[in-house]
Protein backbone atom coordinates (compact mmCIF):
# COMPACT_ATOMS: atom_id res chain seq x y z
CA UNK A 1 0.00 0.00 0.00
CA UNK A 2 1.46 3.62 -0.73
CA UNK A 3 1.93 6.00 1.68
CA UNK A 4 -0.42 8.31 -0.08
CA UNK A 5 -3.10 5.41 0.65
CA UNK A 6 -2.13 4.99 4.39
CA UNK A 7 -2.23 8.11 4.92
CA UNK A 8 -6.20 8.67 3.36
CA UNK A 9 -6.85 5.71 5.50
CA UNK A 10 -5.75 6.62 8.63
CA UNK A 11 -7.78 10.27 7.93
CA UNK A 12 -10.59 8.63 7.29
CA UNK A 13 -10.05 6.45 10.39
CA UNK A 14 -9.46 9.69 12.46
CA UNK A 15 -13.00 11.57 11.33
CA UNK A 16 -14.76 8.31 11.66
CA UNK A 17 -13.37 7.95 15.54
CA UNK A 18 -14.04 12.23 15.96
CA UNK A 19 -17.94 11.71 13.97
CA UNK A 20 -18.48 8.78 16.67
CA UNK A 21 -17.25 10.88 19.82
CA UNK A 22 -19.71 13.52 18.51
CA UNK A 23 -22.57 11.43 18.40
CA UNK A 24 -21.74 9.53 21.41
CA UNK A 25 -21.70 13.36 23.17
CA UNK A 26 -25.01 14.02 21.93
CA UNK A 27 -26.53 10.49 22.65
CA UNK A 28 -25.28 11.49 26.22
CA UNK A 29 -26.38 15.02 26.43
CA UNK A 30 -29.30 13.70 24.51
CA UNK A 31 -29.93 11.09 27.29
CA UNK A 32 -29.38 13.72 29.68
CA UNK A 33 -31.74 16.08 28.57
CA UNK A 34 -34.36 13.73 28.54
CA UNK A 35 -33.59 12.58 31.86
CA UNK A 36 -33.75 15.22 33.66
CA UNK A 37 -37.37 16.34 31.76
CA UNK A 38 -38.35 12.74 33.11
CA UNK A 39 -37.59 13.69 36.33
CA UNK A 40 -38.83 17.02 36.18
CA UNK A 41 -42.22 15.58 34.60
CA UNK A 42 -42.75 12.64 37.65
CA UNK A 43 -41.79 15.35 40.45
CA UNK A 44 -44.67 17.63 39.15
CA UNK A 45 -46.92 15.08 38.51
CA UNK A 46 -50.13 15.63 40.91
CA UNK A 47 -49.26 12.15 42.81
CA UNK A 48 -45.31 13.19 43.13
CA UNK A 49 -46.84 16.76 44.94
CA UNK A 50 -49.10 15.16 47.44
CA UNK A 51 -46.58 12.98 48.41
CA UNK A 52 -43.87 16.10 49.07
CA UNK A 53 -46.70 17.25 51.02
CA UNK A 54 -47.27 14.59 53.22
CA UNK A 55 -43.66 14.44 53.27
CA UNK A 56 -43.68 17.95 54.86
CA UNK A 57 -46.31 17.13 57.07
CA UNK A 58 -44.43 13.91 58.59
CA UNK A 59 -41.18 16.32 59.11
CA UNK A 60 -43.52 18.90 61.11
CA UNK A 61 -42.89 21.75 58.76
CA UNK A 62 -46.64 23.86 60.36
CA UNK A 63 -45.18 27.08 59.62
CA UNK A 64 -44.53 26.44 55.77
CA UNK A 65 -47.37 24.57 55.68
CA UNK A 66 -49.49 27.42 56.85
CA UNK A 67 -48.36 29.58 54.77
CA UNK A 68 -48.69 27.71 51.28
CA UNK A 69 -52.28 27.39 53.07
CA UNK A 70 -54.29 30.25 51.56
CA UNK A 71 -56.09 29.74 55.10
CA UNK A 72 -57.76 32.98 56.28
CA UNK A 73 -57.84 33.30 60.12
CA UNK A 74 -61.25 34.60 61.67
CA UNK A 75 -61.74 35.53 65.43
CA UNK A 76 -63.34 31.56 65.13
CA UNK A 77 -60.28 30.14 63.82
CA UNK A 78 -56.63 31.43 63.84
CA UNK A 79 -53.77 30.31 62.69
CA UNK A 80 -52.82 28.57 65.96
CA UNK A 81 -56.39 26.96 65.56
CA UNK A 82 -55.71 25.85 61.95
CA UNK A 83 -52.01 24.01 62.66
CA UNK A 84 -53.68 22.36 65.76
CA UNK A 85 -56.64 21.11 63.81
CA UNK A 86 -53.62 20.02 60.84
CA UNK A 87 -51.83 17.81 63.30
CA UNK A 88 -54.65 16.27 64.75
CA UNK A 89 -55.44 15.05 61.26
CA UNK A 90 -52.43 13.85 60.52
CA UNK A 91 -51.57 12.50 63.90
CA UNK A 92 -51.92 8.71 62.94
CA UNK A 93 -50.52 9.55 59.14
CA UNK A 94 -50.14 5.88 58.22
CA UNK A 95 -47.04 4.51 55.56
CA UNK A 96 -49.20 2.99 53.14
CA UNK A 97 -52.09 5.04 51.73
CA UNK A 98 -54.22 5.14 48.49
CA UNK A 99 -54.78 8.27 47.03
CA UNK A 100 -57.88 8.52 45.21
CA UNK A 101 -58.70 11.79 42.75
CA UNK A 102 -62.40 12.81 43.45
CA UNK A 103 -62.75 16.19 40.95
CA UNK A 104 -61.14 18.56 39.17
CA UNK A 105 -59.44 19.43 35.43
CA UNK A 106 -57.81 22.30 35.98
CA UNK A 107 -57.71 22.51 40.33
CA UNK A 108 -57.91 18.68 41.40
CA UNK A 109 -59.01 16.90 44.69
CA UNK A 110 -58.08 13.80 45.86
CA UNK A 111 -59.16 12.34 48.86
CA UNK A 112 -55.96 10.36 51.56
CA UNK A 113 -57.50 6.79 52.32
CA UNK A 114 -56.70 4.38 54.25
CA UNK A 115 -58.46 0.34 54.10
CA UNK A 116 -61.13 1.66 56.44
CA UNK A 117 -61.20 5.81 55.90
CA UNK A 118 -60.47 8.89 54.63
CA UNK A 119 -58.06 10.81 56.19
CA UNK A 120 -57.97 14.13 54.35
CA UNK A 121 -58.94 15.54 51.04
CA UNK A 122 -56.39 17.77 49.64
CA UNK A 123 -56.63 20.35 46.68
CA UNK A 124 -53.91 21.19 44.12
CA UNK A 125 -54.12 24.00 42.41
CA UNK A 126 -51.29 26.17 39.83
CA UNK A 127 -48.29 26.91 41.96
CA UNK A 128 -47.60 30.60 41.98
CA UNK A 129 -45.09 32.08 39.13
CA UNK A 130 -41.69 31.44 39.72
CA UNK A 131 -42.13 28.00 42.05
CA UNK A 132 -39.87 24.97 41.03
CA UNK A 133 -43.17 22.93 40.84
CA UNK A 134 -46.34 23.02 38.85
CA UNK A 135 -48.72 21.76 41.73
CA UNK A 136 -49.44 23.49 45.30
CA UNK A 137 -50.93 21.26 47.37
CA UNK A 138 -53.15 21.95 50.50
CA UNK A 139 -55.70 19.94 52.94
CA UNK A 140 -59.09 20.83 52.43
CA UNK A 141 -60.51 22.78 55.77
CA UNK A 142 -63.31 20.83 57.33
CA UNK A 143 -64.95 22.79 60.30
CA UNK A 144 -67.07 20.96 62.36
CA UNK A 145 -70.84 21.50 62.46
CA UNK A 146 -72.54 24.25 63.74
CA UNK A 147 -72.76 24.89 67.24
CA UNK A 148 -76.06 26.18 69.00
CA UNK A 149 -76.68 27.13 72.45
CA UNK A 150 -79.66 28.38 74.06
CA UNK A 151 -79.38 30.69 77.12
CA UNK A 152 -81.51 33.05 79.48
CA UNK A 153 -81.22 36.45 78.07
CA UNK A 154 -79.29 37.58 81.41
CA UNK A 155 -76.16 35.72 81.18
CA UNK A 156 -73.23 36.39 78.76
CA UNK A 157 -71.83 32.84 76.79
CA UNK A 158 -68.53 32.35 75.71
CA UNK A 159 -67.35 29.73 73.42
CA UNK A 160 -63.55 29.75 73.09
CA UNK A 161 -62.84 32.73 75.11
CA UNK A 162 -64.74 34.29 72.20
CA UNK A 163 -68.20 36.33 73.77
CA UNK A 164 -71.48 35.36 71.73
CA UNK A 165 -72.99 38.46 71.04
CA UNK A 166 -76.06 39.58 68.83
CA UNK A 167 -74.26 38.83 65.06
CA UNK A 168 -74.31 35.16 66.84
CA UNK A 169 -77.65 35.57 67.96
CA UNK A 170 -80.73 33.44 65.97
CA UNK A 171 -83.25 34.10 67.95
CA UNK A 172 -85.64 35.61 71.30
CA UNK A 173 -88.19 32.94 72.79
CA UNK A 174 -89.93 32.39 75.84
CA UNK A 175 -88.15 30.26 78.33
CA UNK A 176 -88.95 26.61 78.51
CA UNK A 177 -92.03 25.74 80.45
CA UNK A 178 -93.19 29.66 79.98
CA UNK A 179 -94.81 29.36 76.79
CA UNK A 180 -98.75 29.70 77.34
CA UNK A 181 -98.66 32.54 79.82
CA UNK A 182 -102.22 34.65 79.55
CA UNK A 183 -102.28 38.02 78.58
CA UNK A 184 -100.30 40.52 80.10
CA UNK A 185 -98.05 38.24 82.03
CA UNK A 186 -93.93 38.69 80.55
CA UNK A 187 -92.35 35.27 80.23
CA UNK A 188 -88.57 35.06 81.16
CA UNK A 189 -86.77 34.94 77.75
CA UNK A 190 -84.47 32.76 76.31
CA UNK A 191 -81.69 33.46 73.36
CA UNK A 192 -80.66 31.22 71.07
CA UNK A 193 -76.64 31.44 69.18
CA UNK A 194 -75.36 29.67 66.73
CA UNK A 195 -71.55 29.52 65.18
CA UNK A 196 -70.16 28.15 62.34
CA UNK A 197 -66.35 27.98 61.61
CA UNK A 198 -64.90 25.79 64.49
CA UNK A 199 -62.30 23.67 63.47
CA UNK A 200 -62.74 21.56 66.95
CA UNK A 201 -65.81 21.93 69.75
CA UNK A 202 -65.27 25.08 71.78
CA UNK A 203 -65.02 25.44 74.97
CA UNK A 204 -68.13 26.96 76.49
CA UNK A 205 -68.48 29.04 79.38
CA UNK A 206 -71.28 31.25 81.02
CA UNK A 207 -71.24 34.26 83.14
CA UNK A 208 -74.15 35.16 85.32
CA UNK A 209 -75.47 37.07 87.76
CA UNK A 210 -73.25 37.84 91.35
CA UNK A 211 -73.77 34.27 93.38
CA UNK A 212 -75.06 32.43 90.64
CA UNK A 213 -73.47 29.43 89.52
CA UNK A 214 -73.90 28.94 85.75
CA UNK A 215 -73.39 25.57 83.66
CA UNK A 216 -73.68 24.22 80.64
CA UNK A 217 -74.16 20.88 79.45
CA UNK A 218 -71.73 18.97 77.13
CA UNK A 219 -71.96 19.41 73.49
CA UNK A 220 -74.25 16.52 71.74
CA UNK A 221 -75.16 15.93 68.00
CA UNK A 222 -78.81 16.95 67.24
CA UNK A 223 -79.88 16.97 63.82
CA UNK A 224 -76.86 18.67 61.55
CA UNK A 225 -75.43 20.75 64.92
CA UNK A 226 -73.96 20.49 67.70
CA UNK A 227 -75.97 21.97 70.59
CA UNK A 228 -75.51 22.71 74.35
CA UNK A 229 -77.98 24.43 77.15
CA UNK A 230 -77.63 26.99 80.67
CA UNK A 231 -78.48 26.09 83.32
CA UNK A 232 -78.53 28.89 86.01
CA UNK A 233 -78.65 27.82 89.71
CA UNK A 234 -80.05 30.53 92.12
CA UNK A 235 -78.13 31.45 95.32
CA UNK A 236 -78.35 29.32 98.51
CA UNK A 237 -80.53 31.67 100.51
CA UNK A 238 -82.93 31.79 97.27
CA UNK A 239 -82.72 28.03 96.72
CA UNK A 240 -83.86 27.37 99.83
CA UNK A 241 -87.00 30.01 99.76
CA UNK A 242 -88.03 28.45 95.99
CA UNK A 243 -87.13 24.68 97.19
CA UNK A 244 -89.98 24.85 100.84
CA UNK A 245 -92.44 26.53 97.47
CA UNK A 246 -92.03 24.06 95.24
CA UNK A 247 -91.97 21.08 97.57
CA UNK A 248 -95.46 22.76 99.18
CA UNK A 249 -97.15 22.90 95.88
CA UNK A 250 -95.91 19.65 94.48
CA UNK A 251 -97.31 17.93 97.56
CA UNK A 252 -100.75 19.34 97.78
CA UNK A 253 -101.10 18.43 94.13
CA UNK A 254 -100.82 14.97 94.79
CA UNK A 255 -103.31 15.38 97.21
CA UNK A 256 -105.49 16.76 95.42
CA UNK A 257 -105.79 14.01 92.67
CA UNK A 258 -106.54 11.74 95.83
CA UNK A 259 -109.06 14.29 97.14
CA UNK A 260 -106.91 14.92 100.09
CA UNK A 261 -106.72 18.46 99.42
CA UNK A 262 -109.04 21.00 98.13
CA UNK A 263 -109.68 22.78 95.06
CA UNK A 264 -109.11 26.01 96.74
CA UNK A 265 -105.96 24.73 98.33
CA UNK A 266 -104.39 24.06 95.14
CA UNK A 267 -105.18 26.81 93.14
CA UNK A 268 -103.73 29.74 95.70
CA UNK A 269 -100.60 28.20 94.21
CA UNK A 270 -101.46 28.50 90.29
CA UNK A 271 -101.08 30.96 88.58
CA UNK A 272 -104.97 31.55 86.64
CA UNK A 273 -105.12 31.71 82.78
CA UNK A 274 -102.72 28.93 82.18
CA UNK A 275 -103.60 25.51 80.35
CA UNK A 276 -102.53 23.82 83.76
CA UNK A 277 -104.98 25.99 85.56
CA UNK A 278 -107.71 25.61 83.51
CA UNK A 279 -106.98 21.46 83.43
CA UNK A 280 -107.06 21.70 87.65
CA UNK A 281 -110.62 23.33 87.05
CA UNK A 282 -111.73 21.15 84.97
CA UNK A 283 -110.15 18.15 86.79
CA UNK A 284 -112.72 15.76 88.48
CA UNK A 285 -111.11 13.75 91.54
CA UNK A 286 -114.21 12.00 92.97
CA UNK A 287 -113.01 8.48 91.65
CA UNK A 288 -110.61 7.70 93.91
CA UNK A 289 -110.64 4.92 96.19
CA UNK A 290 -111.97 5.70 99.71
CA UNK A 291 -108.78 5.74 102.05
CA UNK A 292 -107.78 6.63 105.44
CA UNK A 293 -104.89 8.73 105.42
CA UNK A 294 -101.88 9.52 103.33
CA UNK A 295 -98.36 10.30 103.31
CA UNK A 296 -94.87 11.42 101.74
CA UNK A 297 -91.43 10.04 102.30
CA UNK A 298 -88.22 10.04 100.48
CA UNK A 299 -88.45 12.93 99.18
CA UNK A 300 -85.30 13.90 96.98
CA UNK A 301 -84.53 17.45 95.21
CA UNK A 302 -83.21 17.22 91.79
CA UNK A 303 -82.33 20.63 90.27
CA UNK A 304 -83.35 23.66 90.62
CA UNK A 305 -82.95 26.41 87.99
CA UNK A 306 -83.35 30.09 87.71
CA UNK A 307 -85.27 30.49 84.02
CA UNK A 308 -84.94 34.31 84.07
CA UNK A 309 -85.40 37.11 86.19
CA UNK A 310 -88.73 36.32 88.78
CA UNK A 311 -88.89 32.62 87.03
CA UNK A 312 -87.66 29.57 88.62
CA UNK A 313 -88.34 25.37 87.83
CA UNK A 314 -87.39 22.68 90.16
CA UNK A 315 -87.78 19.46 89.51
CA UNK A 316 -88.04 16.84 92.52
CA UNK A 317 -89.67 13.64 93.54
CA UNK A 318 -90.78 11.48 96.14
CA UNK A 319 -93.13 8.35 97.42
CA UNK A 320 -96.77 9.31 97.71
CA UNK A 321 -98.08 7.02 100.06
CA UNK A 322 -102.33 6.46 100.89
CA UNK A 323 -103.74 4.17 103.56
CA UNK A 324 -106.67 1.75 103.38
CA UNK A 325 -107.31 0.46 106.59
CA UNK A 326 -104.09 -1.86 106.79
CA UNK A 327 -103.18 -1.62 103.12
CA UNK A 328 -100.54 0.59 102.01
CA UNK A 329 -99.97 2.11 98.42
CA UNK A 330 -96.86 3.43 97.49
CA UNK A 331 -97.14 5.95 94.50
CA UNK A 332 -93.64 6.99 92.95
CA UNK A 333 -93.73 10.79 92.18
CA UNK A 334 -91.56 12.56 89.87
CA UNK A 335 -92.68 16.33 88.60
CA UNK A 336 -91.36 19.67 87.45
CA UNK A 337 -92.61 22.53 88.49
CA UNK A 338 -92.28 26.00 86.91
CA UNK A 339 -92.88 29.36 88.95
CA UNK A 340 -93.35 32.80 88.15
CA UNK A 341 -93.20 35.80 89.88
CA UNK A 342 -96.53 38.40 89.95
CA UNK A 343 -98.01 41.07 92.03
CA UNK A 344 -99.68 38.26 93.76
CA UNK A 345 -96.44 36.33 94.30
CA UNK A 346 -94.82 33.40 93.21
CA UNK A 347 -97.28 31.15 91.08
CA UNK A 348 -97.01 28.09 89.89
CA UNK A 349 -97.17 28.17 85.80
CA UNK A 350 -97.37 24.75 85.54
CA UNK A 351 -96.17 21.29 86.73
CA UNK A 352 -94.96 18.18 84.27
CA UNK A 353 -95.17 14.78 85.83
CA UNK A 354 -91.67 12.73 84.69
Amino acid sequence: MSVSAKRSRHRFLMGLCIFAGVLLILGAAALGWLWGELARYEANTPESSVRRYLERVRDGQWDAIYEESGFQPTAIADREDYIAWLQRTYEELPEDYALVRVSGSGEQTYALMTADREISRLELSSAPEGSKYSWQVRTQVKTIPPVEVSAPAFVTVSADGLQLGEEYCTGQQSAPGYEQLPEGVEAPQWLSYRVEGFLAPPQLSVQGPEGMNCTVTPLEEKGESLTAAVSVIPTEEKSEEYWALAEQAAKTYAAFITSDAERNQLNQYLLPGTPFYQAMQEFYNGWYIEHTGYAYENLVREEITVAGEGAFSASLSFDYLIYQGYKEYRYPSSYRLDFIQTNQGWKLVQLTTR
